[in-house]
């Protein structure tokens, strides 16, 4: 009566839209989390390999060249860990609180800091520390980042306000903070209550639609992470360590031609693991 089933139904829509967003969204961040974990372990792993090869004596030019890119991409993945970093820490300070998701009402403290490292890390961060790369599409096609703009949102970061901009741009559009609907009907007269009860239908089903499309956008993220994660470990794990620990200090020349060759195809693996440190997930 008064379209009050329609309401009934439409917001029982939006609640269950909302609950597989919120899902959704706790599958991707896990994950980021998690390939971040992976990739902490890559780093310490060509560490030690760079130790090794930078040791051995003789060694062929183009190793420098492509030691020299290991190494800088080794600097890129500090830079971004350290930008979230001191993000997270003037989010702390600030006592800014996280609106949204399971962490809804908490503040910034609540939250692990490798969770702000897998989200920064995954999705990247300019190259001036100002803001975050991830943010520049539309907040349907990205809602997850929006968690970090957000974090973002309080405090201007190194270099200006684009941090604040982006965060701020994000938090009225993105999910699921920004959906407003309640169960909340009232009026004087059954005309009123009937416009109501249709208005609030109305608006439950328009967000429900902007929340499933979010979703979407949510596990497209996530695949691409677990692929990026799978992708790291599987790289990490053809790189023996025990055996290339063993050629510390050695002198190239009088190694055998397999052992040269062992040294080239790490040298190259070492070079293409270190590239997935930075790549991110658009």
């Amino acid at each position: 009566m008064f379209n009050n089933s329609l309401k009934k139904e439409a917001l029982s829509i939006h609640e269950k839209a909302l609950k597989e967003y919120n899902q959704s969204y706790q599958r991707m961040t896990d994950w980021a989390e998690t390939l971040y974990t992976h990739r902490v372990e890559a780093e310490n792993q060509i560490k030690k390999i760079e130790l090794v090869v930078n040791s051995i004596a003789n060694t062929p030019k183009e190793y420098d060249t492509k030691m020299g890119n290991v190494r800088q991409q080794l600097i890129n993945f500090r830079k971004t860990r350290e930008y979230a970093q001191e993000a997270y820490d003037a989010a702390v300070k600030a006592g800014t609180n996280i609106a949204g998701g399971a962490a809804a009402g908490l503040g910034v403290a609540a939250v692990a800091p490798t969770a702000l490292m897998g989200i920064a890390t995954t999705f990247g961060t300019a190259a001036t520390g100002t803001a975050i790369s991830a943010l520049s599409g539309a907040a349907a096609q990205k809602a997850a980042v929006a968690w970090l703009g957000r974090t973002f949102a309080s405090f201007a970061v190194t270099g200006g306000t684009a941090g604040m901009a982006a965060g701020n741009a994000f938090l009225a559009l993105a999910g699921p903070v920004g959906w407003g609907i309640t169960a909340a009907s009232t009026g004087v007269s059954l005309i009123t209550m009937t416009n109501k009860n249709k208005e609030i239908a109305d608006k439950a089903v328009s967000e429900a639609k902007e929340i499933i499309k979010a979703r979407g956008s949510l596990d497209e993220s996530a695949t691409k992470i677990l692929h990026l994660s799978m992708r790291t470990t599987a790289i990490a794990k053809q790189l023996p360590m025990e055996r290339i620990e063993s050629f510390m200090n050695a002198d190239y020349k009088n190694l055998s031609g397999e052992d040269q060759y062992f040294l080239g195809q790490t040298v190259d693996l070492v070079e293409t693991l270190s590239v997935l440190l930075n790549e991110t997930v658009s």
